[in-house]
C-alpha cells in the first residue's frame, strides 16, 4: 500500500520538481526526514536512467551513498585504507616494477573518481613520494571542496577537480599522466559510456592505466561478451575491462580477477593496461 501511494505520488509530480526537492533535503541535512524521503522522491530515475540517477545523487552528496567518503579523519588515515585498494597498489608497484619497469615511478598521476582525494594522498606519501603532479576528478563538489581544506593543511601536492569524468576533455585540456587510475567509479557506466570513458583516459596516459571494478561472482569478467547489471550493486555495471581497453586501442599488461573473495566486503576486478599496442 505504502509504495502504490510512493509510486503515485511521484506520477503526480514532474521529475524535474522532484529532483528540485531530493536536492534541497540533501543540501540541509538538519531536516528531519533522513536520506530515505529525497531517495524515494526519485527512485523511479535509478530504474529509468540509472547512470543520470547515480550522477544526481553524487554530485549532491547524498549521505546514503558519500556517507564513508564524509570523514576526513577516518578517510586519510593510512592504516584505514580498504583492503581492495591495498591490493590494488601492491598488484601496480608489481606491474611498474616487472613488466613496465622500463617506466620507473610515475611523476605524475591522474585518479578518476577521487572523493575527497585520500587515495592520490596515499599515493603521494607512501608509495610515490617523488612524484610531483597529482591530480583528482569528482563529480561530488561537497567531497572536493572537504578535501581540497584537508589537503592544504598538510601542505601535500595533490590538486582536486570538481566535474564529470565524461567531461574529461574540457577539464583537463591537452595534459597527459604517466599514471592514471580510475577505482570503482566506472560501475555507475553502462558499457557503451565506459568504453569512451576509458579511451579518453588511455589517450591521457603516457605510462599505464590502473582500473578496478565490480567482480563477476558467477566467472572471470575477462569472459564477458557484454557488460551486465550487478545483483548485488543496484543500478551498477559489471564490466569485462579487457574488451574496453582493446576496442579503445590499448594493451593490457596484466588482470585479476577472484571472483566471491571478498577484501572486506570488495571484491577484486583489475585490469592494468598501455596506451597503444606495440607496432
Amino acid at each position: 500500500m505504502i509504495s502504490a501511494l510512493k509510486r503515485r505520488a511521484r506520477g503526480l509530480v514532474p521529475l524535474t520538481a522532484r529532483l528540485r526537492m531530493a536536492s534541497w533535503l540533501a543540501r540541509h541535512p538538519w531536516v528531519p526526514v533522513g536520506d530515505h524521503v529525497a531517495m524515494g522522491l526519485i527512485r523511479d530515475l535509478q530504474l529509468n536512467d540509472p547512470k543520470q540517477f547515480h550522477k544526481f545523487v553524487w554530485a549532491n552528496h547524498f549521505m546514503g551513498y558519500a556517507r564513508w567518503y564524509d570523514s576526513e579523519q577516518e578517510l586519510f588515515a593510512p592504516e584505514q585504507m580498504q583492503p581492495s585498494r591495498l591490493e590494488l597498489f601492491a598488484d601496480l608497484k608489481s606491474v611498474l616494477d616487472v613488466d613496465l619497469h622500463r617506466l620507473g615511478p610515475p611523476q605524475s598521476i591522474l585518479e578518476v573518481g577521487c572523493s575527497q582525494g585520500y587515495i592520490l594522498r596515499y599515493l603521494e606519501t607512501r608509495e610515490f613520494p617523488d612524484c610531483r603532479d597529482l591530480v583528482g576528478l569528482d563529480i561530488d563538489g561537497a567531497a572536493i571542496e572537504k578535501g581540497q581544506h584537508y589537503l592544504a593543511g598538510t601542505g601535500s601536492r595533490v590538486i582536486l577537480l570538481q566535474g564529470d569524468m565524461e567531461d574529461l576533455d574540457r577539464l583537463l585540456g591537452p595534459r597527459r599522466f604517466d599514471l592514471t587510475i580510475a577505482a570503482g567509479v566506472l560501475s555507475y557506466l553502462n558499457e557503451a559510456d565506459a568504453t569512451v570513458v576509458v579511451s579518453r583516459m588511455l589517450q591521457r596516459t603516457t605510462g599505464v592505466l590502473a582500473l578496478a571494478g565490480l567482480a563477476c561472482i558467477e566467472r572471470d569478467n575477462r569472459t564477458l561478451e557484454r557488460s551486465i547489471m550487478s545483483p548485488t550493486h543496484e543500478g551498477q555495471w559489471i564490466h569485462n575491462f579487457e574488451k574496453m581497453v582493446t576496442a579503445s586501442g590499448g594493451r593490457v599488461v596484466r588482470s585479476r580477477w577472484e571472483g566471491a573473495k571478498l577484501y572486506n566486503l570488495q571484491t577484486l576486478c583489475f585490469t592494468f593496461a598501455v596506451p597503444k599496442a606495440p607496432q
